[in-house]
């Protein structure tokens, strides 16, 4: 019997989504992960999300679904990412407007983006051309790229509120790292957030230089006090975090704030060269050698940097 990797099918069905029913269509599998909001997967049964390995323990096939997200309030709807550019399955844009415009009917639809990369960007072509469509864009991240639609997009500055209506508030708030502007899109009052690949998804954050790592410690303490603050209303012990490749949290169960806390406290560990570690084998970026661990944390970053803070956090 085929294996896949941390038991995914199973887990994501059990910790993610408790007793939500799926549907799938085409490439995709959609849950309802509360009312009126949906995780939209690019994988199914026929290719399930992350790695299946056979009877050998073989490695059979590789799908790093990564996740949309859709919001549905009274009077407006945000898709958050476009996931994969999906060549798998060719009815793949027929099958994903299809999903989202069942769930939209006839309310003024919009989407965003947590961050440039095209495995977040990778279906805009279903969308860039309709004009059901509009576009609601962290404005510096995606400073000087032309590739949204001409007066179909709105960029937006950091901490910036978008009213769906029927008291769906989305805010938002930066931060960098992964990317120079990765943006978390909190759910106001229903203790939920989408964040892409700013805090990773379960299995690391990946930094891709030196500067990186400076750059998202600051950010994890600045998330914290935004977290805390209580004029943003969240409640720490019922928050939970939705990551861009929720297949990779299926060890971990849900995230939840405690997560956050586990990222400052792992790199104040890393400060003092006491994380644990392991060879990071998987990645095709020869600097990415590293994953550091504490308690549910992990990033992914380089030993020989790592070993550099150490010493400058001496002197």
């Amino acid at each position: 019997m085929k294996k896949t990797l941390l038991l995914i099918n199973l887990l994501l069905v059990l910790c993610l989504v408790g007793n939500s029913k799926s549907i799938q269509k085409g490439p995709y599998t959609v849950t309802e992960i509360a009312k009126n909001v949906y995780h939209f997967e690019d994988g199914n049964d026929s290719n399930p999300p992350g790695l299946v390995l056979n009877d050998d323990g073989q490695m059979e096939s590789m799908n790093n679904c990564s996740d949309m997200y859709l919001i549905v309030g009274k009077e407006k709807a945000l898709l958050i990412d476009l996931s994969n550019n999906v060549k798998w399955d060719s009815t793949a844009t027929e099958s994903l407007r299809s999903l989202v415009y069942e769930r939209v009917g006839d309310k003024k639809f919009y989407i965003t983006i947590t961050h440039n990369h095209g495995d977040h960007l990778g279906m805009l072509p279903a969308f860039v051309d309709d004009e059901k469509a509009s576009f609601w864009i962290p404005k510096e991240e995606f400073n000087g790229k032309d590739i949204f639609p001409e007066g179909r997009t709105a960029y937006f500055a950091e901490n910036a509120s978008f009213d769906l209506g029927g008291e769906f508030v989305i805010n938002t708030t930066e931060v960098p790292g992964h990317t120079a502007h990765s943006t978390l899109f909190f759910l106001k009052d229903k203790d939920l957030v989408f964040s892409g690949d700013a805090i990773g998804s379960g299995t690391g954050v990946w930094l891709f230089n030196e500067e990186s790592f400076y750059t998202y410690k600051d950010a994890i303490d600045k998330l914290i006090s935004y977290i805390e603050n209580p004029v943003n209303h969240i409640d720490l012990e019922k928050l939970q975090i939705h990551g861009g490749h929720a297949w990779q949290s299926a060890e971990l169960g849900k995230l939840t704030s405690q997560y956050i806390y586990d990222m400052q406290t792992l790199m104040q560990e890393m400060a003092k060269g006491n994380a644990e570690t392991e060879e990071m084998t998987a990645s095709f970026l020869k600097f990415l050698d590293t994953n550091f661990k504490y308690g549910t944390a992990t990033i992914t970053w380089n030993k020989e940097a790592a070993d550099r803070y150490v010493d400058a956090m001496k002197k």
